[in-house]
């Protein structure tokens, strides 16, 4: 039997035409269209991988070099026979790619797998690498953070001084009764015409209010204070890292299964994305929530003041839809606010 290939000498990317003419226990090689003999080898001489649909059969010699071949069944039967590549091995995933019952089979296991690795590995390796993240390189990205956004969407505030330092008085008792390890706690307050009212936390422990925020409560310090226990609970938990690894591993993963797309796929793929980064934002949500609730008391406030300032966040945003509980990158704020008033009844 003769088969065409090609030969790539080792450590070259050029190539050559050649022909394999099988005999009962090796193989010749010829140049093409010359046939000149380039040698005869034996069992043991070469080498192959696994069988792989129908994917020419890579064979690779002593020397270095390796054959590129488009191999039929009997080719696939003589390689896997003779040369050292691991038979049972070969034919079972030969056999798996051609049963029906395990083509079916995939279609079942493969999204339940894809099922597990969102829902537990990757937020699990999210954890272990945000736990490994120093102080020193979470403060350095915070503050380069803080200054590119104090550039682009906020200036510096406009609340009169004893506003912010009584505020910010107010805020330190809070910190003190949590007692975190965590350094660097420290608030911060600026005017933005972008976005709204708003808090948010940075890994070092900047918390930054907006202007518009302390106006929209009436500069309730109750209300402020279990928003304030709420962005503690961010940085406590290490939510910033665990998103930037949880995002970083969705996109990986996604890649990894459908990269080589484009178009419509691509579109879908980016969509697919945006909702899976979303529902870890709306676990981390609940995450510092509940911290604010488990903390309220030992900061001298109530699960009510924290439904207060939920439902006065409420009361400035456009009525939600029940498609933002897929698309929000937040739970939906009435069903925060129920779960406040829920754990108020329970104290």
């Amino acid at each position: 039997m003769i088969y065409t290939g090609k030969l790539y000498t080792a450590g070259s990317t050029a190539h050559q035409h050649v022909e394999l003419v099988l005999e009962d226990g090796h193989f010749t090689l010829h140049s093409v269209p010359e046939r000149t003999l380039l040698g005869i080898f034996e069992k043991g001489a070469f080498r192959t991988d696994s069988r792989v649909g129908n994917l020419p059969r890579d064979i690779a010699l002593s020397n270095g070099d390796l054959i590129t071949v488009q191999a039929d069944d009997n080719l696939h039967h003589w390689l896997d026979r003779r040369s050292d590549a691991k038979k049972q091995t070969g034919w079972s995933l030969s056999s798996l790619e051609n049963s029906a019952r395990w083509a079916i089979a995939s279609v079942v296991l493969a999204p339940l797998m894809l099922v597990a690795i969102f829902k537990f590995v990757i937020p699990a390796i999210a954890i272990t690498f945000a736990s490994y993240v120093p102080y020193t390189l979470k403060d350095v990205a915070s503050r380069h953070t803080l200054s590119a956004l104090d550039t682009t969407v906020l200036e510096p505030s406009r609340l009169d001084e004893d506003v912010r330092q009584r505020l910010t008085q107010r805020f330190a008792t809070v910190y003190q009764a949590v007692q975190l390890d965590q350094p660097g706690f420290n608030t911060q307050f600026r005017y933005t015409d972008t976005m709204g009212a708003n808090a948010f936390a940075l890994p070092n422990g900047t918390i930054v209010f907006t202007d518009q925020l302390v106006e929209l409560v009436e500069q309730d310090e109750k209300q402020l204070s279990a928003i304030l226990l709420h962005e503690i609970g961010h940085v406590s938990e290490q939510h910033s890292m665990r998103l930037i690894a949880e995002t970083i591993a969705t996109t990986m993963v996604i890649t990894y299964f459908f990269g080589d797309v484009s178009g419509v796929f691509e579109t879908f793929m980016g969509a697919s994305n945006t909702l899976i980064n979303n529902q870890f934002s709306q676990k981390l949500e609940t995450e510092a929530d509940d911290f604010a609730l488990r903390h309220a008391s030992a900061a001298g406030l109530t699960p009510e003041d924290f439904a207060d300032a939920l439902e006065s966040l409420a009361s400035s945003l456009p009525p939600e839809s029940e498609m933002d509980k897929i698309l929000s990158s937040h739970p939906m704020l009435k069903d925060r606010i129920e779960k406040a008033r829920a754990a108020q009844s329970s104290n």
